[in-house]
């Protein structure tokens, strides 16, 4: 599990760069409803995760992410031309 963005609004789950296997998580700490934007292969994991840490896991679900997860955050590397 990779935490993407922790902390965020609620409505950067509707970023369509994000990769299609994230979710936004809503949890409560400190009485605060807070929102983190997290990449798995499980929402079992993700729970996991969330109910050790907070204790109040109030959904998972998914982001309108699209990117493939396997190029999610590639960056092509500048190859310079051999003369």
């Amino acid at each position: 599990m990779i935490i993407l963005q922790k902390n965020c609004e609620k409505s950067a789950s509707r970023d369509k760069t994000l990769p299609r296997d994230s979710y936004i998580v809503t949890y409560e700490s400190k009485g605060k409803l807070l929102y983190d934007i997290v990449q798995s292969s499980s929402t079992v994991e993700i729970f996991d995760y969330y109910y050790d840490e907070y204790r109040k896991v109030l959904d998972i679900r998914w982001t309108d992410g699209t990117v493939n997860p396997k190029i999610y955050g590639y960056e092509s590397k500048d190859k310079k031309k051999k003369k």
